[in-house]
């Protein structure tokens, strides 16, 4: 019993040594499971695989150790390459080659709720997301600080990535513009009036010169299109 115990041992040591090998039926639904387990041991979550091309005209056996993978990825690219070798001292040099579609998983805002044409986006309308897309825009918005406070140009509905072409930052306060300044530190509030001395944007700080004292330069938070807020909850 321990000999025949101790001849499993070698020969499991021994196959350590040389590299795990089995014979296998190389078919097209093969490639496909290699491929995507290729890439899944590259790129681990980030990229998704949706289906994989290939052509093997017969099937036939092979030995596992005898095959070799290539995978080429270009970065946010809607599709894999994967190059199959087959090295095999009993059959001749085979290469075959498979391309994969697959989706990336990026960063997003999208919409929480319908935005029209002409809204100006709160904290409120939007959230951050993870989605996997196929054709990854260029200019896919991945802060919410690019969104908040800017104009929808379209209509963008519920769950849709927001791209940067979709909106506009356009100011709600413009230079000169005379606005209401609260000042509020929990205890004390005061209301008075100040001058705009640059453009303002919805949640953004604008810089402002009180009426009462053109020589001092104020910093609050443009909370509405005439209204600005100085506190400190909103640094």
């Amino acid at each position: 019993m321990k000999k025949t115990f101790y001849s499993i041992f070698v020969f499991l040591l021994f196959l350590s040594f040389c590299g795990f090998s089995e014979n296998i039926t190389f078919s097209q639904k093969y490639i496909e499971n290699l491929v995507k387990s290729q890439i899944k041991k590259e790129y681990h979550d980030n990229v998704k695989v949706d289906s994989v091309n290939c052509f093997v005209y017969k099937p036939f056996e092979v030995d596992s150790k005898d095959i070799s993978v290539n995978l080429r990825v270009p970065p946010l690219s809607p599709v894999a390459y994967a190059t199959i070798n087959i090295n095999s001292n009993h059959i001749l040099q085979r290469t075959y080659n498979a391309i994969a579609y697959i989706e990336w998983k990026v960063p997003v805002v999208v919409a929480k709720k319908l935005i029209t044409r002409g809204q100006i986006v709160t904290k409120d309308d939007i959230k951050s997301a993870v989605k996997y897309i196929r054709f990854v825009p260029q200019n896919l918005a991945v802060s919410k600080k690019q969104v908040i406070g800017a104009t929808a140009l379209q209509n963008i509905g519920i769950g849709e990535p927001i791209r940067t072409s979709m909106i506009s930052m356009v100011p709600i306060i413009r230079y000169g513009d005379i606005v209401r300044v609260i000042y509020d530190n929990g205890y004390i509030k005061i209301t008075t009036k100040a001058k705009a001395v640059q453009n303002g944007y919805l949640g953004k700080f604008v810089r402002l010169q009180p009426l009462d004292s053109p020589k001092t330069f104020i910093v609050g938070k443009v909370i509405d299109k005439d209204t600005v807020l100085i506190s400190p909850n909103s640094y």
